[in-house]
């Protein structure tokens, strides 16, 4: 990577490789400030093939430092420095960090690390001895044990990615890139080096401009950047921003990537940039980043599209039963990925390695087991359909929260939604329920939930929608489950008594909820779900009172509405 960086240097020595903020590099500073870096650290002791910690903000600096590291032959292990200290003293620990630069005062410093500012890594220039096959790069994904597996990823994959994309996409001098991306998630690997390695320029996206869809949308008009590269998450808030922007961007390419892309809320970004290509790109760590790439054209959009493509030249996609065999077009199974860009293995994890890194009997070679649900249709374009292991079980039943998701993002009113699981007992399964978060363009809560009784299985509708002005995001700009809020949970409202059947009904109801029930009050808001229903079904009946079906509930949630269906059918007996 380094070799091909410095071919594209002496070719462009005076081009601005890299811009941030008024600091701006020509691939000549940018060759030469990394040779210091790479002179200092080994004048530290850093021999090739040793493990360097690199804990920088997005910056010029750092761009600078993962370069000098692997000018100086060695391994590049990008933290976070907004990761807690705990999880940065575990990769310092597991990763065997001897060196790391930061400019954390309170970087953990046990086991002998020696701590640098970039600044002071200041040396002459150094040999590399690092070939295509040497690990390039470390980055750590969560396990699923919570233990983070580190996975390490030697050059010549990176350079196979640029190889496989660099023709299909155009990428080239005149483009203009962002890093958007913390260097602890692999997006950055595909924003920093295939920008450097086909002569783009590299604009910095501070943190905080990132968590700011104005001032992103603002940056990207001024630095006319070209090539973007976007978790969906994060593109849904810049959508917003452009719908009223007035500020002409100069995007020819976005890049979707790191979870799962809703293609229909891609129309508006169609109606105003049309020679804008959109591409969704499936992809694993453990297999550098990308493996697959799809362009989503208008068409697909509107026929919400789950396809993610073929495979990118080089990379070979299988679709697995569990005894390893190929499945029949059409049919899921389990993704298997082999090719240019499976990863070495999994550090210091000799057992996992051996799970997920598996001989690939169809070359030869190597392929990786990835855990993903999916399927290929007979063009040869994978459908992916989540993770084998995002199945959720409530009360029996098999839920995909994916599939519920989709379906609140059909409601028009609906531009992002998250669905998860969550239990008032951790230790009782039964009291498990659904709770979306949604994330409005009109419409209310009620009518989402509504709308999505009307259309799921009564197990899989929510039993709660709670409306945000945005759904939170990680540093990797993915949606960040443990920062939902608490569901809104009504207490209830103590009307005065109601006669006959209404005044039944609220009394079984308020009996079951715990709460004062209001005719108007909702069953769900309440805390109502589906096994509270079938209480309040088992003491009607036992009343002589008549009940409503649980779907019924779900569409008409109130006292009110109860006693309107169960008249109607009661007429028309």
């Amino acid at each position: 990577m380094h070799e091909a960086f410095a071919q594209v240097a002496a070719e462009r020595p005076d081009a601005i490789a890299l811009c941030d903020n008024e600091v701006r590099l020509t691939y000549r500073e940018l060759d030469e400030r990394a040779d210091r870096v790479a002179g200092g650290l080994r004048a530290l002791g850093v021999r090739a093939g040793d493990h360097v910690g690199v804990c920088v903000e997005r910056s010029a600096e750092l761009v600078v430092t993962l370069l000098g590291v692997l000018k100086a032959g060695a391994v590049y292990v990008p933290t976070d420095p907004a990761y807690p200290a705990e999880r940065l003293a575990y990769t310092a620990d597991d990763a065997g960090l001897r060196v790391v630069v930061t400019r954390l005062p309170e970087f953990p410093r046990g086991g002998g690390i020696t701590a640098v500012t970039p600044d002071e890594l200041d040396g002459g220039s150094a040999a590399s001895g690092a070939g295509p096959d040497d690990p390039a790069y470390i980055i750590y994904t969560s396990g699923s044990t919570g233990r983070p597996k580190g996975v390490v990823v030697p050059h010549r994959n990176v350079i196979s990615l640029v190889d496989a994309t660099r023709d299909e996409y155009g990428l080239g001098h005149d483009d203009v890139w962002t890093l958007f991306h913390s260097s602890a998630f692999d997006f950055s690997v595909w924003e920093i080096w295939v920008c450097l390695l086909t002569g783009g320029r590299l604009v910095v996206v501070p943190y905080f401009v990132s968590r700011e869809p104005d001032r992103f949308h603002e940056l990207l008009a001024a630095e006319r950047v070209t090539v973007l590269s976007q978790t969906p998450s994060a593109f849904a808030q810049l959508l917003d921003v452009d719908a009223g922007a007035s500020a002409d961007l100069a995007v020819r390419l976005v890049v979707f990537g790191g979870e799962p892309l809703d293609a229909r809320m891609l129309l508006p970004w169609f109606d105003r940039h049309p020679r804008c290509r959109l591409v969704n790109m499936f992809g694993i760590t453990e297999t550098t980043v990308h493996v697959t790439h799809q362009t989503v054209t208008r068409d697909l959009a509107e026929a919400a599209t789950r396809s993610v493509g073929p495979a990118l030249p080089g990379w070979h996609l299988y679709v697995l039963d569990p005894a390893g065999r190929l499945v029949p077009p059409g049919v899921a199974g389990e993704i298997h990925v082999g090719g240019a860009g499976v990863a070495s293995r999994y550090l210091n994890r000799d057992d996992l390695t051996a799970q997920r890194f598996l001989p690939d009997p169809f070359t030869g070679g190597r392929m990786y087991r990835s855990g993903d649900l999916g399927r290929l249709r007979p063009d040869g374009a994978l459908e992916h359909l989540g993770r084998i292991d995002s199945q959720v079980k409530i009360r029996g039943f098999r839920i995909e929260l994916d599939e519920i998701r989709s379906v609140l993002l059909e409601d028009p009113d609906v531009r992002a939604a998250a669905v998860v699981v969550r239990r008032e007992d951790p230790d009782d399964a039964a009291t498990a329920r659904l709770d979306a978060y949604v994330v409005l363009t009109g419409g209310d809560p009620a009518s989402v939930r509504k709308r999505a009784a009307g259309i799921l299985p009564d197990y899989m509708a929510p039993a709660t929608v709670t409306a945000l002005d945005a759904l939170p995001l990680t540093t990797n700009g993915k949606l960040d489950a443990a920062r939902l809020p608490a569901p809104v949970i009504a207490t209830g409202t103590d009307d005065p008594p109601s006669e006959g059947l209404a005044g039944s009904l609220r009394e079984v109801w308020r009996e079951a909820l715990g709460v004062p029930v209001g005719l108007d009050d909702d069953f769900f808001e309440l805390g109502g779900n589906s096994l509270v229903a079938v209480r309040i079904g088992a003491a009607l009946r036992a009343r002589g009172l008549p009940s409503v079906p649980l779907r019924e509930l779900y569409r008409n949630p109130t006292i009110r509405d109860v006693v309107a269906v169960l008249r109607l059918a009661d007429r028309g007996r």
